[in-house]
């Protein structure tokens, strides 16, 4: 006689959470966690990184680990920013698939076990949330809007403003990425450039409870700014384009020039000098400040430093 086939056991699950400025919602977060990875996991891991907030949510994270033989805490020495927070939790994620999400429940651990069985029925490696109904203000979605547009625009890489960082990615995918260590950080467009199998699932976004986003208009202009430098030689190319354009108008400024001398007529010359001298003065400027910056980032890369450093980190006996 033919026995059953034996079930396969649930996947471990790792939960990787960048943690700055959300302490009161701490607690719920980790409430709501633990509830919804119950129903898929046969064992999980959920991994707070304290990004040097300013507020208690280290001494929350400590009391959590204490009492959760799941719960995994590291306390970064200073603020890295949250790509390099997503990093340090991403050194540590020991489940067949890694969670990425934020901390200030916007994005729903509910969501979860619709992204995991998303993933399985379509054969992905990596499942993004979408955001279709955002519940952030909208200056901050027009800000996002433009960031991305901005990006694309100078050559860097194409990016849907309705995702962000929150998806699930199979173990390969984040060993893949664990590979990358690039001191310009930005988790998900360094997924989207590791390749695999990659989709999009339509997710709940809640409004935020508690705190007040970090990100202000001139963080994300120099977000942008590193981003295009760090994934695109496009400003490059257009101040190339940019002196072939003033070379040739300073060749029919110099035809025009030596037509009127040559008819009689008073010419513009020492005007028509200085504007040249200024311009093609300004451009050098701008072109060799626009090469320092490229090799600026060279510069930061050739270091060699850690993309973070852990000042401590906490959990209960029994959490690997």
């Amino acid at each position: 006689m033919m026995s059953d086939p034996v079930e396969k056991k649930p996947p471990s699950f790792s939960v990787v959470i960048p943690v700055y400025g959300c302490a009161e919602a701490l607690p719920e977060l980790h409430r709501q966690l633990t509830a919804a990875l119950g129903e898929v996991a046969n064992d999980y891991q959920i991994i707070l990184v304290n990004d040097n907030s300013p507020d208690a949510s280290w001494a929350l994270i400590e009391e959590l680990a204490n009492t959760d033989a799941h719960l995994l805490g590291l306390n970064l020495s200073r603020n890295f920013g949250q790509h390099a927070a997503i990093t340090a939790g991403l050194d540590r994620a020991t489940g067949e698939w890694v969670v990425v999400m934020d901390c200030d429940l916007q994005d729903v651990p509910a969501e979860i076990p619709n992204l995991y069985a998303h993933a399985r029925q379509h054969g992905l490696d990596v499942v993004f949330g979408r955001r279709v109904n955002r519940q952030d203000a909208a200056s901050k979605q027009w800000l996002g809007r433009s960031f991305y547009r901005l990006l694309a625009w100078l050559g860097g890489p194409v990016s849907d403003p309705t995702t962000g960082n929150f998806g699930i990615f199979h173990q390969r995918v984040v060993a893949a990425l664990r590979q990358v260590r690039e001191p310009t950080r930005a988790f998900p467009l360094q997924v989207r450039w590791l390749g695999f199998r990659q989709g999009t699932l339509d997710v709940q976004h809640a409004a935020r409870a508690h705190g007040k986003s970090s990100y202000r208009v001139g963080q994300l202009v120099r977000m942008a700014s590193t981003l295009v430098l760090a994934y695109s030689d496009k400003p490059l190319r257009l101040l190339v384009k940019l002196g072939t354009m003033i070379v040739a108008g300073a060749l029919v400024a110099a035809a025009w020039l030596a037509g009127r001398a040559l008819l009689g007529q008073p010419g513009l010359l020492l005007e028509g000098l200085l504007v040249s001298v200024w311009l093609l003065g300004g451009l050098g400027l701008a072109a060799l400040g626009l090469v320092g910056l490229y090799v600026s980032r060279v510069f930061e890369g050739v270091k060699n430093r850690p993309l973070y450093v852990v000042r401590n980190e906490i959990h209960a006996p029994g959490n690997r």
